[in-house]
């Protein structure tokens, strides 16, 4: 078991910290653990938890305190420490167990070292006792009378501090003792003690001026705040540094250096880096160097830190911390970091003057030894090679945010972010369990929303940890507003946008545009063409670019896509970042252009997708004038594999459209979203993971904008594409109503091509629910209208349907006639889809005028155009027409095989109306062997997916095969009555199963489904 008091109070067992109960609890606690063992009196207790005004029953709720606190232990699994007798209470708690007492304790030793004269044994006994603190001693108690001696301990703490400082100085120490010193003299200005600390340091620094700056500085504050004048022990350090008294310098001593920083006691995570760090580092033989590179703000340094003192002891000759500077504006050169090591180990020698002499001798220095060097924050490689040893027995850790990948035979570990749950252990850690655990959904946002970036996890943590009063959620509320998180993660002196600046500031002017341009776009990855549109560059220089970002980590290689190029990806803080240098560094009207630029691009590769694989549905726009080209390279590759494409553009196109959207821009909005409609994106392919919630975000953004801007002609656009995807997703009542609106607002805008490409989508749509004479009349006026617009790709589309259409309503020579124009049409505009389309839709022709042979055979046709192409769902469509086709010419296993292939298809894609059709046939396939209670499951299926497809016509054919699964079970009157609503529907819909069925006395039920039921969608 482990209590801490020194910071917020906790008690942790092997499993981690435990719950403990309320504050006044946990400061009964506190006062037994601080007893020592002693027996602590009930009135004490009642004092320290209510002082001077206690309740009468003070004593029976110390008893029930007690209670509580020792069923926390039981639920933790944990023995008991509190031990009752008649005078009170104590804590039984080893004394190593306990952080105050182990502090005392490394206190006590440091200071019998002092005495000694082991400046350096006492400087680091300090200095692991401070290590021990968490926070402010007794944190979480509240306003009791242990205040008193949280502060006590708080004294103690800083005045360990200032005896730690001075052994240091003891010990030799002097420059690298200047940042921690600064900022306690900051923090403390009374404390002459740390001031003079200070003194000494930038004396033995060379900065004698600075030093009795310094002074001064210090007794205008004594004047001012207490008004008093500097001690004598002050005074006296300020005139030998007049007398450049060398008393003040280190004592020339043999000593071992013993340089590294204590690392973050709440350090979690990093186990597999840790492990390939030590083994590189203690490796035998040779000289080990590990690079250890990333992010800022992402733990390079904690890291290196860790490592370095979980392997110190096999350095013993020493470890170096040499503090570079290298993400600074001020790189310290190797001149500097030498002359300053070569003086710790020797200063009574002033170092050589030449780099060339000061590499020598710190090579010699280190020659022979066991010395573990750790390069802090390095600028490049040049800076780094003069500080490595020069021979085995010594290792190097190089941290930096820069790869260094020329440094020759390095081992080379690069930190990303933090998983997901170290991260949370990281937050839980630095806020305490119980508070962590009450929230656990907000806690997992804040490290989510800080980018797992450790950085700004510990801000994070930091802030709620000085605002105990704020809930974790409402943290994570300030945080989920982007314009405001960067903003939020500010605390003392760490500024998660202060780190990356430190590295902004230092690219080239065309790597800081790149990164404002690519921060601007809000792409969650994109590859380097996209860039280069963005940059209006090379694509070749533009990946250079962003290879100069990924070196300086402010850039992450996000895999290589299907085509073959790399992807990229910015950190959410990174991109917050580059966004709110674009806002304050680039015009809006160059940021406008930059959107514009990339959408233009994206829409030049959808068109040649579609010259080389032409839509079957008609463009609504036409030929666009909005595109920009990019390399031939990056158009060749889409084309040859554009649904892979589409998969990787997705989320980038449809963020793209929302941010042009956002901007108003809304041609460039509407062109990309209506250049997708008439290609896979959203298609009935079902390409993509969420084809309707990506294409209903784009159209949804560009709609608003539309209609914010008056566009009425941009309006009208994307609502005919809305009514096309919700066609496409078997909403057939939405889809009608989109494009019922779209073709008004077409048609007073005198829009002749959006108002054919209406019509033609709205006699699909009447078509699947079965209202076949509207769709005659929408498609009929389509096709008069497409006549004067040259686009036989688009006759074809309106030609197929309009032959499926009369084929429904029996009229075979108008419906053979227009596939044969259809197959025609789409031969001429080069659509090898609409080709294979038109011959499924031959196959159902043929089946229905009861021409088995033919059937199959155009049927097979179709199923060769699709099988060869990533078109699942129309291979699947045509394997259910041949399936059908096989069914009537006596072949029923091989047509249970293809029908349940199809089906299994169309459950994968989601695909409700291909799951209903082929539900049927799978059905018609058990009943044609016999099998009828398998037939009746799947028709019955079938049957409710037409009705909440609120698909009459289709519900009708389902119905009368199930009335001849009824018959053949014995139940006549079922399968009557079954028939008879059938032929009510097909009479109200015009459909010919209707003459078929009255041609049969009494409305008999002519065999499965009748020789001439098409029973299939015609899509």
């Amino acid at each position: 078991m482990r209590f801490s008091l020194l910071g917020p109070m906790e008690v942790a067992g092997p499993s981690g910290p435990i719950a403990l109960p309320g504050v006044k609890p946990r400061t009964l606690l506190a006062a037994l653990l601080l007893g020592s063992g002693r027996t602590v009196p009930a009135e004490r207790l009642i004092g320290v938890i209510w002082g001077e005004e206690p309740p009468t029953t003070a004593r029976a709720v110390v008893q029930t305190y007690v209670a509580t606190l020792r069923r926390a232990f039981d639920t933790a699994g944990l023995p008991q420490v509190i031990v009752s007798d008649r005078n009170g209470y104590r804590a039984d708690v080893a004394e190593d167990a306990l952080d105050v007492r182990m502090f005392e304790r490394l206190v006590e030793r440091g200071r019998q070292a002092a005495q000694s004269g082991d400046h350096t044994e006492a400087a680091d006994l300090f200095r692991t006792g401070l290590a021990l603190w968490r926070g402010p001693a007794l944190g979480g108690i509240g306003e009791s009378f242990l205040r008193a001696e949280a502060t006590r301990l708080d004294e103690l703490r800083l005045t360990v501090t200032e005896e730690r400082v001075d052994a240091d100085l003891a010990a030799g120490q002097g420059p690298r003792l200047l940042a921690e010193l600064t900022e306690l003299v900051a923090l403390h200005p009374t404390r002459e003690r740390l001031r003079g600390g200070l003194m000494v340091a930038l004396y033995r620094s060379g900065r004698q001026a600075e030093a009795l700056e310094t002074y001064e500085r210090g007794r205008k504050v004594l004047a001012d705040e207490l008004g008093i004048d500097p001690g004598p022990e002050l005074r006296q350090v300020h005139e030998s540094i007049l007398r450049s008294d060398t008393a003040l310098l280190p004592a020339v001593t043999s000593r071992t250096p013993r340089q590294l920083p204590s690392p973050p006691p709440d350090f979690t995570g990093r186990a597999p880096e840790l492990a390939a760090l030590r083994e590189t580092l203690v490796r035998p033989g040779g000289m080990p160097v590990a690079v250890v590179s990333g992010a800022g703000g992402v733990g390079k340094s904690t890291l290196a830190h860790r490592v370095a003192h979980e392997i110190a002891e096999h350095f013993p000759d020493g470890q170096l911390h040499l503090e570079l500077h290298g993400s600074t504006d001020s790189p310290a050169t190797a001149e500097e970091i030498l002359g300053r090591v070569l003086r710790d180990f020797d200063p009574s020698t002033t170092p050589p003057g030449s780099l060339d002499e000061r590499v020598a001798r710190y090579r010699t220095v280190l020659a022979g030894t066991r010395t573990l060097v750790v390069l802090d924050d390095a600028a490049n490689e040049a800076q780094v090679r003069p500080l490595l040893p020069g021979g085995p027995g010594c290792a190097v850790v190089v941290t930096s945010r820069n790869r260094l990948s020329a440094l020759a035979g390095a081992t080379f570990c690069e930190l990303g972010v933090l998983p997901a749950d170290a991260a949370l252990d990281l937050l839980t850690r630095i806020v305490g369990a119980e508070r962590a655990s009450t929230e656990p959904a907000s806690a997992a946002e804040i490290t989510e929303l800080c980018g797992q970036l450790p950085l700004a996890i510990r801000v994070a943590g930091a802030r709620l940890v000085s605002r105990r009063q704020w809930s974790l959620s409402r943290l994570a509320n300030r945080l989920a507003q982007e314009q405001r998180r960067l903003d939020e993660l500010v605390v003392g002196d760490q500024e998660v946008r202060a780190s990356i600046n430190l590295s902004y500031t230092l690219l080239s002017k065309a790597a800081r545009t790149a990164l404002r341009r690519l921060g601007s776009l809000g792409l969650a990855h994109f590859p380097a063409w996209v860039a280069a549109a963005a940059m209006e560059s090379d694509p070749d220089d533009a990946e250079q670019v962003l290879e100069d970002l990924v070196d300086v980590s402010l850039l992450e290689v996000d895999g290589v896509d299907p085509l073959g190029l790399m992807r990229y990806r910015l950190h959410d803080l990174v991109r917050l970042f580059a966004l709110e240098r674009a806002v304050e560094e680039e015009p809006a009207a160059d940021r406008a252009a930059t959107v514009e630029r990339v959408l233009g691009a994206w829409i030049w590769l959808v068109e040649r997708i579609n010259e080389t694989q032409p839509p079957v549905v008609p463009s609504i726009q036409g030929a666009s004038r909005q595109g920009r080209p990019v390399s031939e390279d990056i158009a060749r590759r889409v084309v040859a594999r554009p649904y892979e494409w589409f998969r990787a553009e997705e989320e980038a196109m449809t963020t793209a459209v929302e941010l042009a959207a956002a901007l108003d821009l809304v041609d460039i909005a509407v062109g990309l979203s209506s250049a997708l409609c008439g290609t896979a994106f959203g298609g009935h392919n079902r390409v993509l993971d969420d084809s309707l919630g990506s294409w209903r975000r784009t159209h949804d953004a560009a709609l608003t904008a539309a209609r914010r801007t008056e566009n009425a002609l941009g309006e009208a656009t994307l609502l005919a594409g809305l009514g096309q995807l919700y066609y496409e997703h078997d909403d057939f009542p939405r889809s009608r109503a989109h494009l019922s609106q779209a073709l008004s607002m077409f048609r007073a805008a005198g829009d002749v091509r959006g108002e054919a490409a209406t019509l033609a989508a709205l006699g699909a749509a009447c078509r699947e629910q079965g209202y076949l004479p509207e769709a005659v009349h929408f498609l009929d006026r389509a096709g008069r209208m497409w006549s004067g617009l040259d686009d036989p790709g688009a006759m074809g589309h309106v030609h197929r349907l309009a032959g499926t259409v009369r084929l429904e309503l029996g009229e075979y020579p108008g419906a053979l006639t227009a596939l044969t124009e259809a197959r025609a049409s789409f031969a001429a505009a080069g659509s090898q889809r609409g080709e294979g389309l038109t011959l499924r839709s031959l196959s159902l022709y043929h089946r229905a005028r009861g021409e088995w042979a033919e059937a199959e055979e155009f049927a097979r046709a179709a199923l060769a155009v699709f099988e060869g192409s990533e078109d699942r769902m129309l291979a699947a469509y045509s394997e259910r027409a041949l399936a059908k086709a096989l069914l009537r010419r006596g072949d029923s296993v091989a047509a249970r095989r293809l029908a349940e292939g199809a089906l299994e298809v169309c459950r994968e894609l989601g695909d409700a109306f291909g799951h209903a059709c082929t539900l049927r046939v799978v059905g018609e396939v058990h009943l044609a062997e016999g099998r009828l209670y398998q037939a009746k499951d799947c028709l019955e299926d079938s049957l409710q997916r037409w009705t909440d497809l609120r698909a009459e016509l289709f519900r009708a054919r389902t119905l009368r095969t199930l009335a001849e699964v009824h018959d053949a079970l014995g139940d006549v009157p079922a399968g009557e009555r079954m028939t008879a609503e059938a032929c009510e529907i097909f009479r109200t819909y015009g459909a010919r199963e209707y003459q078929e069925l009255s041609a049969v006395t009494g409305l008999g039920r002519g065999g499965v489904s009748g020789p001439g039921s098409v029973s299939d969608s015609g899509r």
